[in-house]
């Protein structure tokens, strides 16, 4: 039998295929992490809850477990965050973002930190698509903070990066771990600043996690 309904906010990070009119979606939420729902005829033409079949959204859901599944019931869009779609670059940054979570979060203790860095970079992206990759860079070296991964920058840096680091490359990635979320996607990273950091955060990363973890943006080849 399905239980009662459950409601919470969440974050829409996938939405594939299942069944012939159904879809799977992985959804970020501030105490379980990254949960799977079955979205059931989503495909269907007059569906009101095609809404679900969009990534990134900030959503309010109401869910049913029935057997250990999760079936969404309805739910509604707190922020679409269309902006990430104006863009090849930021379209590819969100899905790193995505990936990352799906990978790392889960059922963590961190999810509640997670979850809130996410709603802000996900936001950040939509609403000025144009910074991708100083949005990237804040959210991979503070994801790493967020999952005790990383510690002060100077503590963290691999032998292999410290020549190429300034005090004021430092002092940013002390200012991205440290401050509250709220605050580091205003940081405004210079050309210089960001020919570091980028492949320095996506290094540290697959050391991290071990992965191979590509730069989202050059896997377009984009002329």
């Amino acid at each position: 039998m399905p239980s009662s309904p459950i409601s919470f906010k969440g974050i829409i990070l996938t939405s594939e295929e299942y069944k012939e009119k159904d879809r799977m979606i992985r959804v970020l939420t501030r105490k379980d992490g990254v949960i799977n729902i079955i979205v059931k005829g989503v495909s269907g033409r007059n569906s009101k809850l095609s809404f679900a079949s969009i990534p990134y959204s900030y959503c309010d859901l109401v869910v049913t477990d029935n057997h250990g599944f999760y079936y969404l019931k309805e739910g509604s869009v707190i922020s679409g965050n269309t902006g990430i779609m104006e863009t090849l670059e930021s379209m590819a940054v969100a899905g790193h973002i995505s990936d990352l979570l799906c990978w790392s979060v889960m059922q963590s203790e961190n999810s509640v930190d997670c979850y809130e860095l996410s709603i802000y970079a996900f936001y950040a992206l939509s609403d000025n698509p144009a910074l991708y990759l100083t949005y990237m860079i804040i959210f991979n070296w503070r994801l790493m903070r967020s999952l005790g991964l990383a510690g002060g920058a100077r503590i963290s840096m691999p032998a292999n990066w410290q020549e190429r680091f300034t005090d004021r490359l430092y002092d940013i990635l002390d200012y991205i771990g440290g401050q509250p979320v709220s605050r580091i996607f205003t940081i405004e990273l210079t050309d210089e600043d960001i020919s570091v950091l980028r492949p320095f955060t996506l290094d540290y990363l697959r050391v991290q996690l071990e992965r191979d973890i590509a730069d989202p943006v050059l896997k377009l080849n984009l002329p």
